[in-house]
Parts: C-alpha cells; structure tokens; sequence
C-alpha cells in the first residue's frame, strides 16, 4: 500500500510541470459594463511577469506578442455552434536597443506606444479599458451567455527559429487560467 501511495504522489509531481497551466499572467479585475449607448464593454487589469528565458530574449530585440482572446457565446450552445462574438487583441512587445526604450504596438489599430522601462510597458500592456464586445440590443434578453477571456504569449509569432526550442521549453508558455462567467444582458 505504501509504494502504491509513493508511485501516485511520484506521478503527480512529474506531471506537476505539464499539470500547471498559468504562468507569467495573473488576472487581478475583469469586469463587464453596459455603456450609456447600449454597448457592453470590458474592462481588466492583467499583470504580466516574465520569466529570465523570456525576459533575455526581449533584452536582445526579439518581439514578443501577447493575445488577448475574449469569446461571448450562449451558455446552451452546442459544442459545434459558433460563437456570438469572438475578439482577439494581439499586441506586440518589443525593445530597442539604440534608443533604450519598449515598445508597444497593438497590430489591429497599428498604434505605438513608447516606455522608458519594462513595467511600465507590461503595466500598460495588461490594462485593457472599455473595449467593445457587442451591442446589448445583439443579444436575446431571454438567453445565458457564457464570456471567456484568456490571455497567452503566442508562440507562433516568433521568430521561425525559435519556435522548436519555445514548443519544448516551459518557460516559453506564458499563459492565464481562462476567466469564464455567465452573462444575463
């Protein structure tokens, strides 16, 4: 009995690392608000802590992409219905060696912004304010719907050769726990 005990608590801590899917995002606040014109529109305070490997990589040039997924679907769907509305806000982070500063660029606006040091950018980067989701007038007043955000480094948006070491490093997987609700409009 006892060595059936140590095997299972041996297989937990070797699956511990594969187990454990945050790390480096922390949602502090999310929140949901209907606007005086009827739009529902979210708001969150994410913070961002890199790791050494990720934090190297950003010091020499390298571009790191961070997604924001949000997704608004009914809490009855089936699993092959689509979602309602689905939002990705894909940011790129990026350091500059000559001029010393960080760089934030949101590639659906292509606005830049520029900080003088790295948490100030992160702080920047994790503070989403009253993005539209959808018009309540959209949305069946009757119905459930379920809101899901998750936020992650996207892996994909590397440069090509770092990609192989960054799929089997964990510390290349920067992600959160999703953030899930039900929503009554």
């Amino acid at each position: 009995m006892k060595t059936l005990a140590q095997t299972i608590v041996a297989i937990l801590f070797l699956c511990a690392p594969v187990i454990g899917i945050a790390e480096g995002v922390e949602m502090r606040r999310v929140a949901l608000t209907l606007s005086e014109d009827g739009r529902i529109l979210l708001d969150a305070d994410i913070k961002f802590n890199l790791n050494d490997t990720v934090s190297e990589a950003l010091e020499n040039g390298v571009p790191l992409t961070f997604e924001t997924h949000v997704q608004l679907r009914r809490a009855s769907a089936w699993v092959w219905e689509s979602d309602v509305v689905e939002h990705r806000l894909r940011t790129v982070l990026r350091y500059r060696p000559l001029s010393g500063m960080y760089e934030l660029r949101n590639l659906v606006g292509d606005e830049r912004l520029s900080f003088a040091t790295r948490d100030a950018a992160l702080r920047t980067l994790g503070n989403i304010v009253a993005m539209p989701i959808i018009e309540r007038k959209q949305l069946d007043l009757d119905e459930d719907y379920l809101v899901r955000i998750d936020v992650g480094l996207d892996i994909e948006a590397l440069p090509l050769p770092m990609r192989p070491m960054a799929y089997i490093k964990r510390d290349w997987s920067i992600t959160s726990e999703p953030w899930e609700w039900r929503l009554r409009p």
